[in-house]
C-alpha cells in the first residue's frame, strides 16, 4: 500500500546489494530516508507536492469508478483539511516578522541565516560523505546552529516540522541540511543568560581554592609573604580574598557576555518549522497547493452531489 509513496519522493531505487567502494549501502540510505522525510515533514507537506496532486487525482477517479460518486465526499473533506493547513502555513511565513539575533527579540519569530554545527563539533553524518548538520533517518534530533551576521541560535529539531529539498551537489538523492546552506526557522525564541546557568558563587569559590591547594608550590610562591615555607592564617585570608576577587570578576564577565539564543519548539497550536528552502519559495508552494486543494474540494463536492 505504500508503493505509491515512491513516486512522490525524488530518490531512486537501487538493488539491495548496491554499495560503494567504501562499503556504504546506498539502497539502505535511500530507504531509511524515504519514510524519515515523510515523518519529519508530515503528510501536510507531502500534500503540497505535484506528485501527490497527481496520485490524489488518480485515487479520486478510481474511488468514483469503484464505489460511486457519493464516496468522493471523503477525499473532498480531506482536501479541505489540506487546504486549511497549507494556507495557515502560508500566512504564518508571510505574516511573522523576521528577527535579527542581535535584537534578542523573544517569542514567536522567524529567523533567516545559514546552517552550522555547534561549537566544538567538526563532523556529523555518515562515513565517506560530506559533513551534514541534519540527515533524516540518521541524524535527526541533535541540535544544530542557525547563524546570521549578528549572532547564533541553537535549534533543537526533535519536535520541529522539517521540510528539505535535495542538495545542489553530487549527492542529489539525499534530503539533508549542510553547513553553509541557507536556513529558515519559525518558532519560539528565548535566550538563556549565563547568570541563570552558572554555578553558585560559593561553589565556584570552593572549587577554585581546591584547585590552588592542589598546586602548593605555586600557592607558596604567590602568597607566602614571610617566606617560612607555609601558608599562615593571615596569609590564608589573603589567599581567600584573592580567590573571591577572581570569582567575582569572572561572574561579572559572564553576565556581560551575550546570552545563548535557543529555539526548541512553539506554544500549543503554533508551528515549529525548519527548512533549507527559501521562505518566499516555500510560502508560494503552500499558497498554490492550498488553492489547488480548495478547488479539488469544490470539484469533488460538486461531483458527489451532481445528478447525471
Amino acid at each position: 500500500m505504500w508503493m505509491w509513496l515512491r513516486t512522490l519522493l525524488p530518490e531512486l531505487s537501487h538493488p539491495h546489494d548496491r554499495s560503494d567502494a567504501d562499503g556504504l549501502n546506498w539502497y539502505q540510505v535511500v530507504e531509511n530516508q524515504r519514510f524519515a522525510v515523510l515523518r519529519k515533514g508530515g503528510v501536510i507537506n507531502l500534500a503540497s507536492t505535484w506528485g501527490f496532486a497527481l496520485v490524489w487525482g488518480a485515487g479520486c477517479v478510481w474511488l468514483s469508478q469503484q464505489w460511486g460518486r457519493e464516496w468522493l465526499l471523503l477525499p473532498a473533506t480531506v482536501s479541505l483539511l489540506f487546504a486549511l493547513g497549507l494556507y495557515r502555513r502560508y500566512r504564518l511565513i508571510v505574516d511573522t516578522p523576521t528577527s535579527r539575533l542581535s535584537s534578542s527579540a523573544q517569542g514567536y519569530v522567524e529567523l533567516c541565516g545559514k546552517a552550522a554545527l555547534p561549537e566544538g563539533e567538526s563532523f556529523r553524518g555518515l562515513p565517506h560523505l560530506p559533513v551534514m548538520v541534519w540527515l533524516p533517518g540518521y541524524v535527526e534530533d541533535q541540535p544544530f546552529v542557525l547563524e546570521d551576521s549578528h549572532g547564533r541560535c541553537l535549534l533543537y529539531p526533535q519536535y520541529a516540522e522539517i521540510v528539505t529539498r535535495t542538495g545542489d551537489n553530487h549527492l542529489f538523492l539525499l534530503h539533508a541540511i549542510y553547513p553553509g546552506q541557507p536556513l529558515y526557522a519559525l518558532g519560539e525564541l528565548h535566550t538563556q543568560r549565563h547568570d541563570t546557568v552558572s554555578l553558585e558563587r560559593r561553589e565556584r569559590l570552593a572549587a577554585l581554592l581546591a584547585e590552588w591547594k592542589n598546586n602548593p608550590q605555586q600557592l607558596l610562591q604567590n602568597f607566602d609573604a614571610n617566606g617560612n615555607g607555609q601558608i599562615d592564617p593571615d596569609e590564608w585570608q589573603t589567599v581567600r580574598a584573592a580567590a573571591e576577587r577572581w570569582v567575582d570578576d569572572d561572574i561579572r564577565e559572564q553576565q556581560r557576555a551575550p546570552g545563548m539564543h535557543v529555539m526548541d519548539g512553539a506554544k500549543a497550536g503554533q508551528l515549529f518549522l525548519i527548512t533549507n528552502i527559501p521562505p518566499e519559495e516555500l510560502a508560494q508552494r503552500y499558497h498554490w497547493a492550498a488553492l489547488l486543494h480548495m478547488l479539488v474540494w469544490l470539484g469533488l463536492m460538486g461531483l458527489a452531489h451532481a445528478r447525471f
